[in-house]
């Protein structure tokens, strides 16, 4: 089952049809070649020649065709079920922030499992920044004043249109619950991966920012919540970033929190960066922005234990121990 959004003009009525997924499948997706027949299945008035495959991505199975068409099929159901929000969130950023998105075209479903979605968009040109060679400073200055257009312009989208989109609330309350989700799911899998010492540490790390948390004051923002440079697409030939992908974890939230992946720009442009979003009297900011950073190897090693990759798993059991030698979230 397919629909073509470029024909509606708005996705808001193809998402209400699309038949709600299986919740309770577990498996991955098909093989590539089953995937390869639902992209043509969509697109029948098309001539798709040439599929190319990008399997290395934790959330999502890409395949490009033909060079322009990207076909975006999530390998979970927590994925597969906000597939709706994001696409009507797609369109909406698309016309209302100057950095570019991918613009759905066509949702399908599989048939097997039942009512899995997918979505095609026109390919944005550009490469993963993670894929290319490290930015000289110049280029890491460009890249500082996109991260600078995209943060301003989230913060500054009315919450009204976005809530009823179906995004999540980022209030402090539920906020905290992530974390202590987050907590919870690191203790069931991933504690007896870990030595005492560093268990011990991590129990520390997570106590300080739930004391810090109940103490903040901030105003909940649009956050892509999911910021890596895997999903940041940057023209080489230009030396310029060209937009934005993956969005399925959007919702609001600290403004810190997008933050924690761009340590790595320098001190001076990461202050920045931090200038923009510390909003006038918000005196914990540096200390929760220090926790996402610390933490930030726990997502990696826990979902390289739930999906049996071990060599995930330990290259982020290395890193977790490295980044938690970092000086304390009390620290001034």
């Amino acid at each position: 089952m397919t629909w073509d959004l470029g024909r509606t003009g708005s996705v808001t009525g193809a998402i209400k049809k699309t038949p709600r997924p299986e919740l309770t499948v577990k498996s991955q997706l098909p093989p590539t070649r089953i995937l390869r027949q639902a992209a043509r299945s969509a697109w029948p008035d098309l001539t798709l020649r040439t599929f190319r495959a990008d399997n290395a991505g934790w959330t999502n199975l890409m395949l490009e065709a033909d060079g322009w068409l990207m076909f975006r099929f999530p390998r979970w159901p927590e994925s597969a079920h906000s597939m709706g929000t994001e696409v009507r969130l797609l369109e909406y950023l698309g016309h209302h922030i100057s950095v570019r998105v991918p613009d759905p075209l066509r949702i399908g479903t599989l048939g097997e499992p039942r009512g899995w979605p997918f979505m095609a968009y026109r390919r944005i040109p550009g490469r993963p920044i993670v894929n290319l060679p490290g930015l000289p400073s110049r280029d890491k200055a460009r890249l500082t004043g996109f991260l600078l257009r995209l943060f301003s312009e989230l913060a500054g989208l009315p919450n009204a249109p976005l809530r009823r989109i179906g995004l999540l609330s980022g209030d402090h309350r539920t906020w905290a619950t992530r974390f202590e989700r987050l907590q919870r799911r690191y203790r069931r899998t991933g504690s007896g991966h870990l030595s005492n010492e560093l268990n011990r540490e991590l129990a520390r790390t997570f106590a300080d920012f739930f004391a810090i948390l109940e103490n903040s004051r901030y105003r909940p923002v649009l956050l892509h919540n999911d910021l890596w440079p895997s999903h940041i697409l940057w023209d080489a030939p230009t030396h310029q970033p060209t937009g934005v992908i993956d969005w399925e974890d959007a919702r609001f939230g600290d403004p810190a929190f997008d933050l924690a992946t761009f340590r790595d720009l320098g001190a001076g442009l990461d202050r920045k960066l931090i200038a923009l979003r510390r909003a006038p009297g918000d005196q914990t900011f540096d200390q929760r922005l220090l926790f996402y950073r610390r933490i930030l190897p726990l997502s990696g090693l826990l979902f390289g234990l739930e999906t049996s990759r071990p060599s995930i798993a330990r290259s982020h059991s290395i890193q977790l121990r490295a980044s938690l030698a970092l000086e304390s979230l009390s620290a001034p």
